[in-house]
């Protein structure tokens, strides 16, 4: 586990000069009821060497923020310090520049926030996006595509390079054939998205319920949508003699079930569930106790029953990559992939339902069709 080095402790402390901004919060690790909108020091302390300050205009919810705010992530990507701003999708202008002047004042911008590199290792947290202004790391950030709103930009990083990053790491290759489960949530709507028009996939599969979310998947570039409520995945593609994928991209923990639909040679992917001890260091995890809990991925029933197949199985957990984001960021403009919001909240309204904790509401229920952004910036 990084910790934060004492001497950087006054970087979450109240501002010199008493300048605070409004933010949602979380003072302790809990539940969703743990999020509150509070005033906050304004960014100071930080490193402007390789940093700059973002006028968040919006902000977006992730179904991993809530793993984030209960601390079943904290031995893996702690916190700095309490109260913790949450969210960690931006997109906004340039409020104060890098002293390397890679971005200036104003500019449009949007980013996914990691901890700061320091001596090859990620620092802790030190703040997320829901707020009046953060702070980035410039490493993180890429200029914002004119041709998207900025609630549309910050629905982007998380989900599209997590997709773009499982995809790479899959071999996918023009032609082949790919099933993706869940593909009406943030993550699939990118990935399947990427997969029929960037890979150039040959046939491109889904689950999602019927009605809206199926529609939404075949606009998207889906050829076929299975209705999981009504049936398995398995049932139609498991037979020996049924129809295997080349890839298979896991965003719902079916993965053990994905070595009966693989093909020889094939490729499972997943990053629901449990990480693997390899890919939980490959990130910088290195916390003794992690061995007592976490297993090494030939230990797994999921990589095992991949191998019985002479097909590969393997974790993947988001990385930083300003080439990825810079990428998505090209097939955004060029309208090759598109930002799916399943709506847009109002940051200053306490209204349950139309104001930011409906967002998270929502996200966190699991129902979303794409992602749930807070506009902050009116």
């Amino acid at each position: 586990m990084v910790y934060l080095p004492k001497d950087k402790a006054a970087n979450m402390t109240a501002h010199p000069n008493g300048k605070t901004m409004k933010a949602i919060s979380f003072a302790k690790h809990g539940k969703p009821t743990e999020l509150k909108k509070m005033n906050v020091a304004y960014p100071h302390g930080f490193d402007a060497t390789n940093n700059i300050v973002i006028k968040v205009h919006a902000a977006s919810v992730n179904p991993v923020d809530k793993g984030l705010l209960s601390g079943d992530y904290k031995m893996v990507i702690p916190v700095a310090s309490f109260p913790h701003v949450i969210s960690y999708d931006v997109a906004g202008v340039v409020e104060e520049a890098d002293l390397k002047g890679k971005f200036s004042v104003g500019q449009p911008v949007f980013a996914r926030l990691f901890g700061s590199p320091k001596d090859g290792k990620k620092t802790p947290w030190y703040r997320g996006a829901m707020a009046e202004f953060c702070v980035a790391d410039v490493s993180n950030v890429v200029a914002k595509p004119e041709n998207l709103t900025f609630e549309e930009a910050a629905s982007i990083p998380l989900v599209g390079m997590t997709a773009l990053q499982v995809l790479k790491a899959s071999k996918l290759k023009e032609g082949e054939s790919i099933f993706i489960s869940g593909g009406a949530g943030g993550v699939g709507t990118m990935a399947i998205q990427l997969a029929k028009h960037v890979f150039k996939a040959g046939l491109v599969v889904t689950t999602a319920s019927k009605g809206e979310k199926e529609k939404l998947c075949k606009s998207l570039g889906a050829d076929v949508v299975i209705d999981y409520k009504s049936t398995s995945f398995e049932k139609i593609y498991g037979g020996k003699d049924a129809e295997k994928f080349d890839v298979c991209f896991d965003t719902t923990g079916e993965s053990l079930q994905m070595s009966n639909i693989v093909n020889e040679g094939g490729r499972v992917v997943t990053i629901a569930g449990m990480a693997t001890l390899e890919e939980l260091r490959r990130i910088g995890g290195t916390a003794w106790i992690l061995k007592l809990f976490v297993k090494r991925r030939m230990k797994r029933k999921e990589y095992k029953a991949a191998q019985s197949k002479n097909a590969d199985w393997n974790y993947q957990f988001l990385s930083p990559s300003q080439e990825d984001l810079s990428a998505l960021a090209s097939h955004l403009a060029s309208g090759a992939v598109k930002p799916v919001l399943d709506g847009v909240w109002d940051f200053h309204s306490e209204d349950s339902e139309a104001g930011w904790q409906g967002a998270f509401n929502r996200s966190f229920s699991g129902r979303a069709k794409g992602k749930c952004v807070v506009k902050i910036v009116a």
